[in-house]
């Protein structure tokens, strides 16, 4: 039984902190990690943390003007000097907005590379139901998302190389500051369904830090709504209306979409587009299957990062090195 106090809760090593994500006792089990009484401390001591800055202290109130005060303190904490640097003028639109879009700031051929990763997969999970899993090939299974298991993302050659883009790196920190790290990532094949499923409806991304940005990396053409296009209303991750933790419909929202101006985005492999997804958006449903690759980059970690096996630096591509190496606090949590 796990002990609580309030919203407060200690995890042992037998915690799942999302659907298809390993316990540590599994881990080791399966020889991902190494075990030893130092290790055990260290991820119970990181997960404690971890899970209760989430559910505790910031899902205590889902009020907007109450987290944009605490991510404030957070900021000034972990990086009080970057607070004196002036603003660059894409930060600033980014933060009325809660959104910008870069065309053209990866390689397509390196995204097609990845794609080939993930379709060819073999094993996939979904974190809405922890039970599920699917070995074969994604279109013997009428999931509407099928994900790359968490380690074997993690593991991924091509997908450090896409996370060692200086430029998306750069926007990072300008949207967050110098600590920015990445904190989680998620790559999912979307399939088509009868109808919207999970976080194809409208909703907030409550269960994130206080200060993080999602990076929506497409690693296929999104052309029009056929294609499976994110949507959201810009402007909305301050808005007192619409911050209970649930899903909405489109008659709740439909004055606040024709207030603010709600669209999809539309894309091309090799664009990127920064998302503070705790505005309200959703993914929609995809007429065709469809790939997409997400980071989630904040300052403090998710409650779903110290289940990363972190890497050596030794065990990175050679080619990878400098780059991972130039970027040391970016990667923090992944490559020690």
């Amino acid at each position: 039984m796990t002990p609580q106090f309030g919203r407060a809760c200690f995890f042992g090593l037998d915690h799942s902190p999302e659907g298809g994500i390993k316990s540590y006792r599994a881990q080791v089990a399966e020889g991902i990690r190494r075990d030893g009484a130092i290790r055990r401390l260290g991820y119970l001591v990181r997960a404690n943390y971890a899970y209760n800055y989430i559910w505790w202290f910031k899902t205590r109130s889902n009020d907007p003007a109450r987290i944009a005060r605490l991510g404030k303190v957070e900021r000034l904490l972990k990086q009080p000097f970057a607070a004196r640097r002036p603003r660059t003028e894409r930060a600033a639109e980014f933060d009325n907005a809660d959104f910008h879009f870069a065309s053209g700031m990866l390689d397509p051929a390196l995204l097609q590379k990845f794609a080939g990763d993930l379709y060819a997969a073999g094993r996939y999970n979904e974190p809405y139901r922890p039970e599920f899993e699917h070995v074969g090939r994604p279109e013997e299974s009428d999931s509407p998302f099928l994900y790359m298991l968490p380690q074997t993302l993690f593991e991924n050659e091509t997908f450090l190389e896409i996370c060692s883009s200086q430029a998306l790196i750069d926007f990072c920190r300008e949207a967050l500051g110098p600590k920015a790290a990445m904190s989680w990532a998620w790559s999912w094949i979307s399939q088509p369904s009868q109808a919207p499923y999970q976080n194809q409806n409208w909703h907030r991304d409550a269960a994130e830090p206080l200060n993080f940005v999602r990076v929506f990396i497409p690693l296929q053409a999104i052309e029009t709504r056929a294609d499976g296009p994110t949507e959201l209303i810009p402007g909305t991750s301050g808005m007192r209306e619409f911050y209970e933790i649930r899903r909405f419909s489109d008659a709740e929202l439909e004055p606040t979409k024709a207030a603010k101006g709600a669209g999809v985005v539309l894309a091309e492999p090799g664009d990127v587009y920064f998302v503070n997804t705790f505005a309200l958006h959703r993914g929609t449903p995809p007429a065709k299957r469809r790939a997409l690759l997400t980071l989630l980059i904040s300052l403090s970690p998710s409650h779903r990062t110290p289940s990363i096996r972190k890497l050596s630096l030794r065990e990175v591509p050679e080619r990878l090195r400098p780059a991972i190496r130039a970027n040391k606090s970016f990667f923090r949590h992944l490559i020690r």
